[in-house]
């Protein structure tokens, strides 16, 4: 796990992460997307890289002493490695470090991997959003973790 570098998202890194997101989620999020955050000043998008390869990433946002993580993501190739939880403990730090009280976010209800993650990290459910996500439709829990 030393060889890991979680940095800023960057404009190298872009086509990458877009054609992960595609093979990991239903419902992906378009290049644009990741691409705008990359001049979002409330926006924090991360890069996990092994080798010169993204692993994961994770789009984070700040808003006064709130983090939103809005995409969290391993590549599948990467699963049940230890890497979920770097990048989650670099969320985690970062939220700190910026003097966040709160990290929100949403999960697919059927996604348990995922939740058990989070649950790990200290995060609580709150809430549900139902139909949240789209392709195909499904709830989505809200999660908290207090700093």
């Amino acid at each position: 796990m030393s060889d890991v570098i979680v940095r800023r998202m960057a404009d190298r890194d872009l086509e990458e992460v877009a054609t992960l997101e595609k093979q990991i989620f239903s419902d992906p999020w378009s290049y644009d997307s990741f691409k705008s955050d990359l001049n979002n000043e409330m926006a924090l998008p991360l890069v996990a890289i092994l080798d010169n390869t993204v692993v994961g990433y994770s789009c984070l946002y700040v808003v006064a002493d709130e983090m939103q993580v809005g995409n969290f993501a391993i590549s599948p190739d990467f699963h049940k490695r230890g890497f979920g939880k770097l990048l989650m403990n670099e969320v985690v730090r970062l939220a700190l470090g910026r003097k966040c009280e709160f990290i929100f976010l949403e999960v697919r209800e059927s996604n348990g991997a995922a939740q058990a993650l989070y649950g790990s990290f200290g995060f609580k459910t709150v809430g549900r959003r139902n139909n949240y996500y789209r392709n195909p439709v499904e709830n989505a829990i809200i999660m908290v973790k207090e700093l």
